[in-house]
């Protein structure tokens, strides 16, 4: 589980460095839902979202752990 979200919140951090220190983590028994303040604007939350549910995907085909963004 810790290297799943150690890999997630490293690629959000890189992707989106305003999350660096501001991400909150919740873990439930069948999720892991990571939370960050997020863009203005539409457009660059959207790469956002997108860009995190491509490594939330490969990640929970190769570990079997579901980590999803969401809003602070």
């Amino acid at each position: 589980m810790k290297n799943a979200l150690k890999d997630y919140l490293s690629a959000l951090e890189t992707f989106y460095p305003p999350a660096r220190g501001t991400t909150g983590i919740v873990v439930r028994a069948d999720r892991m839902i990571v939370s960050t303040p997020l863009p203005a604007r539409a457009r660059e939350r959207m790469r956002l979202f997108d860009q995190m549910a491509e490594i939330g995907t490969r990640l929970l085909l190769e570990t079997d752990e579901y980590i999803i963004l969401s809003s602070r």
